[in-house]
Formats: structure tokens, C-alpha cells, sequence
């Protein structure tokens, strides 16, 4: 009567769906042939770099390039919004709904003129740094707690070129840098999936 009773409960939990096994990744920038290789377009460069090592194939659908596949045996959906950054939310919060993707697991991978040049950091929650594709995510979402991935792509000598440092092609010198901020972004999202937030963090942060 025990043993059945135990295999009723373990058959049930383990045919019961894990929401929390889905996960949504953003690689925030721009969408167009011209906006390919810029700083802003880092986080997307990220999104890439993961659909290709676990063979996702891109498509485009409402509001993003869109792919979907596993992550050790968890559901994930890869996009990369084309409805440019100021209005990344709407892309973030269209694939959130439709499927059913708790903020928590909303992975979101942008640059950051705050850090140095491929310096990567996780954080589980927080304010929007003056970037405004995570300023759009926030307001879309109605949280600000779900997790971001930040790559640093240096600080303009000018502060006042800000827009067009963030926009301009990432020079040959610096793209070392950058593949290797991605390679460890690409990381921090497995450690996210895999063993959790506070993991990744402490894993990446401070390298």
C-alpha cells in the first residue's frame, strides 16, 4: 500500500510539466546588414553563437528572429528582437506570454559602455543601467526581476559620442576581446540553466 502509494506520487511528479524548465534567451540589437559586428549588437552576436552550438536554426516570426531547441534537457527559446532596441520589449513580452515563460527564466544578453572590453557580469535582477533595451524589457514585463547578462564594450573618450560609439563596427583590435566576453556570456547562460543564478554569478563575476 506504501510503495504504491510512493509510485503514485512519483508518477505524477514525474509526468506533471516544469514550467520552470523553459527559458527564454534575448540577444538585444538591431535588426539589418548594417548593424551586424556593432557594439550594440553583442548581446545578438551571443544569441547566435548559442543557436549555433546547439544546432537551433533561426527563422523569422513576429517580432524577432526565432529559435528553439534543449539546453541539457531544458525547453529553451532563442530570440533576437527586430523591432530595434527601444521597443525590444515587445518582443520580449510577445514570446514571454505565448510561452509561458516565468520573468525568472527570461535570460536577457546586452553590451554595457559601463564595463571594460569583454568583461562579462550576471546579475538576477535590477534597473535598466541607462540601456534602453533593458529599459524596454522592465517596462513590457512589469519586473525588473529577471536575469541579464552584460558585456562590456569600453567607454567612448568622448562621452558626448555615446550613440555613435555604441552603433560604429567593432574595430579589429578589440574583437579578441569581444568573442571572448561572448564565449564567457555563452557560459553564464549554460551555468544559469544548469545549476541556477547564484551560480552563475559567482562563477562569472569578478573574472
Amino acid at each position: 500500500m506504501v510503495s504504491r502509494l510512493f509510485s503514485d506520487i512519483f508518477s505524477k511528479r514525474k509526468t506533471k510539466p516544469n514550467s520552470d524548465a523553459k527559458f527564454l534567451i534575448v540577444g538585444l540589437g538591431n535588426p539589418g546588414q548594417e548593424h551586424i559586428d556593432s557594439r550594440h549588437n553583442i548581446g545578438s552576436a551571443c544569441a547566435y553563437t548559442i543557436s549555433r552550438k546547439y544546432g537551433l536554426k533561426f527563422s523569422t516570426e513576429s517580432y524577432a528572429e526565432f529559435g528553439m531547441g534543449l539546453i541539457s534537457g531544458r525547453q529553451i527559446f532563442v530570440i533576437c528582437p527586430t523591432t530595434y532596441m527601444n521597443n525590444s520589449g515587445i518582443a520580449i513580452e510577445y514570446y514571454q506570454k505565448k510561452f509561458s515563460v516565468h520573468p525568472k527564466n527570461i535570460i536577457v544578453i546586452s553590451d554595457d559602455i559601463n564595463l571594460r572590453i569583454g568583461n562579462v557580469r550576471v546579475r538576477s535582477s535590477g534597473g535598466d543601467g541607462g540601456h534602453n533595451g533593458i529599459k524596454s524589457a522592465i517596462r513590457s514585463l512589469g519586473t525588473e526581476d529577471f536575469p541579464r547578462i552584460r558585456i562590456g564594450i569600453g567607454t567612448p573618450k568622448d562621452k558626448r559620442d555615446q550613440i555613435n560609439y555604441v552603433l560604429s563596427k567593432i574595430p579589429p583590435d578589440q574583437k579578441c576581446f569581444l568573442d571572448n566576453g561572448i564565449k564567457h556570456s555563452v557560459k553564464a547562460v549554460e551555468l544559469i540553466i544548469y545549476s541556477g543564478i547564484e551560480t552563475a554569478m559567482n562563477k562569472t563575476n569578478g573574472k
